[in-house]
């Protein structure tokens, strides 16, 4: 018939759906999100800014010292047995010196690193970035 609806397979529409819609909007109008905004100071406290060194560790570094499950992390909790830290970046007796060296030469399955792959001012900065603080 023309002007009603069909009620399809046993299906009838709600009636007052847009009443309760307009209670609850009123309702909640006082309850919407403020936009906070954020200042450089606490958008810093949030994300560190990562130094050029910590920038260059993550690159070279970070998918086998940065997390407890990656290769070189584990190889260093298999070697030390938990005596030290296996993650680069919470150890405290990283000496520049040695840092640069094991970059150079490589230790057991870890490659070592021409100068075409991290420059010698690039491999000073992570040095510094995994040196203990004085």
């Amino acid at each position: 018939m023309p002007g009603r609806r069909r009620e399809i397979s046993g299906y009838r529409p709600r009636r007052g759906g847009a009443a309760i819609c307009a209670v609850l909007a009123l309702l909640l109008g006082g309850c919407t999100l403020q936009p906070t905004r954020t200042t450089a100071q606490s958008a810093a406290a949030i994300h560190p800014v990562p130094s050029a060194g910590g920038k260059i560790y993550q690159k070279w570094c970070g998918d086998c010292h940065s997390t407890p499950g990656g290769p070189g992390s584990l190889a260093l909790e298999r070697k030390y047995r938990g005596a030290v830290p296996a993650i680069l970046e919470q150890r405290h007796n990283l000496p520049p010196d040695f840092v640069k060296l094991v970059v150079r030469r490589g230790v057991s399955f870890m490659p070592s690193f021409r100068k075409t792959e991290i420059s010698d001012a690039e491999l000073a900065l992570v040095a510094a970035y995994l040196a203990p603080s004085q």
